[in-house]
């Protein structure tokens, strides 16, 4: 065989190698979010209350990411093809269990081995990436990688709604799995089974229980704002309070433990830290406005439903386009400046409708939900490639884990922020709509320039020291 087919056939290879994944990031955050606009009609189906079936959707989350950090440190371990292909076929025989479930408990508990298969290739998908690449074509592939995560968990709701008013419930559990199968075929087919051999790490139970309680204490109380007693209630704190003394046993233990459950030494290096920080706040500023537009819209704009779905196309179509141009050009020209113009474009959106909040016309909205587009696809894939790119090849599947807990988490946090204020239960005591808008979009500037003001801080100190011959 010549160089030149040798190249191209490696080159196909790794085309339907992306795809694959691409396809995995896209279906597990499609059906996080197909559920959500079923969960009133699931309730009468089941003959359950709401508070019930809304652990359909907390349950999926909460599993995937108490399970993130988890099955990084496995796809270290035993192969990230591995953990990432196993992964595809739990998701899908989970799936179509789902579809199947005789009563809400064992639906719960077929969603809970959805999450475990959904987090298994969540964690590893980066790490697929990261290793098998070269890293002129990282930047674009984490694009397309991030682009797919947010078309999945926008798209998952529209589709949802369709079929809550058109089909059964059980479509919402099938509709994906042909997808997934051929999705999980492609990866057992087309990636590669070579793997960096890591030198294997005793499991430190400890950290891993203390990380469990931090992260499942914090969407438990989460999930409990926006229901009866909202954030006053001493039952909403005190899961906060389990899960902040949990992270600091968990920092102090894992900063003392030779072989830790989560590789908090490479926060060490400044821009790592950073960069999950910009991760989270990006997410959680994004999926705040998504979550409150809507209400917006139709509480200002007077729009119906349906004119609502093609405005809020904005932000998904203006993401697609910018996350794969954004990667290309980080791997050209490198990420920083990008992330700095991608906090910008939120800030920018955040502080129009802070100041134009009763006067803004259904033009200026899509330009807001447009910029908060162009943002987030400025800054994920830039960051995330510019995270891999710090991180040790040992420990390449564990910190893709935790770029996707930072996103999953900010997502949930954004959420539940901006429904705590629209229903007007927060600690202010909020009585009136258009103040609570105006709470979301300032608090959204706020955050935005705020990591803004840290990420530009911390990327001068660290060329500083780089310029000095001090690793940063």
């Amino acid at each position: 065989m010549g160089l030149n087919e040798h190249s191209n056939g490696h080159s196909k290879s790794n085309r339907w190698m992306k795809l694959s994944i691409y396809m995995g990031a896209f279906i597990s955050h499609f059906t996080a979010g197909i559920v959500n606009v079923a969960l009133p009609g699931l309730s009468g189906t089941f003959q359950t209350d709401l508070a019930t079936v809304q652990w359909i959707t907390t349950a999926y989350l909460l599993v995937i990411s108490l399970c993130l950090p988890l099955m990084g440190h496995w796809g270290d371990r035993l192969g990230h093809r591995t953990v990432h292909n196993l992964g595809y076929l739990l998701f899908t025989v989970a799936s179509v269990l789902v579809a199947f479930a005789p009563h809400v408990t064992a639906l719960i508990v077929c969603r809970v081995l959805q999450a475990v298969g959904a987090a298994m290739f969540q964690s590893t998908n980066m790490a697929l990436l990261t290793v098998h690449l070269p890293k002129e074509q990282r930047g674009r592939a984490l694009g397309v990688l991030s682009t797919a995560v947010a078309l999945g968990a926008m798209t998952g709701p529209i589709a949802g709604g369709l079929i809550t008013e058109w089909l059964t419930w059980r479509w919402l559990f099938v509709i994906h799995v042909p997808a997934a199968v051929l999705a999980t075929f492609l990866a057992y087919r087309y990636i590669p089974g070579r793997q960096t051999t890591n030198k294997a790490r005793s499991f430190d139970g400890v950290g891993a229980l203390c990380f469990a309680a931090a992260i499942g204490f914090l969407i438990f109380g989460v999930s409990r704002g926006g229901q009866a007693g909202g954030w006053n209630s001493a039952q909403t704190w005190m899961p906060f309070i389990i899960s902040g003394i949990s992270l600091l046993v968990l920092l102090r233990w894992e900063s003392r433990h030779p072989e830790p459950f989560l590789p908090v030494h490479l926060m060490r290096k400044p821009m790592l830290g950073v960069g999950l920080a910009v991760s989270l706040i990006s997410f959680a500023l994004a999926n705040a406005v998504l979550v409150a537009a809507p209400f917006y819209l139709m509480t200002f704009a007077r729009i119906n439903h349906a004119a609502l779905g093609y405005v809020m196309t904005a932000y998904p179509i203006l993401l697609a386009v910018t996350g794969p141009l954004a990667g290309s050009l980080s791997d050209r020209c490198g990420p920083k400046r990008l992330i700095v113009s991608g906090l910008g474009a939120m800030g920018a959106g955040s502080l129009l409708m802070a100041l134009f909040l009763d006067s803004l016309s259904l033009p200026g909205i899509i330009v807001v939900l447009a910029l908060f587009g162009t943002g987030m696809g400025l800054i994920a894939s830039p960051n995330n490639s510019l995270m891999m790119n710090l991180t040790p090849a040992a420990y390449s599947g564990a910190m893709g884990s935790i770029i996707a807990l930072t996103r999953n988490v900010g997502m949930v946090l954004g959420a539940a922020v901006a429904l705590g204020l629209l229903s007007g239960q927060t600690e202010e005591g909020l009585r009136h709509e258009a103040d609570a808008f105006y709470t979301i979009f300032v608090l959204n500037l706020i955050l935005s320039l705020a990591a803004l003001a840290v990420f530009v801080l911390v990327a001068l100190k660290s060329r500083r020291l780089a310029a000095s011959g001090i690793d940063s």
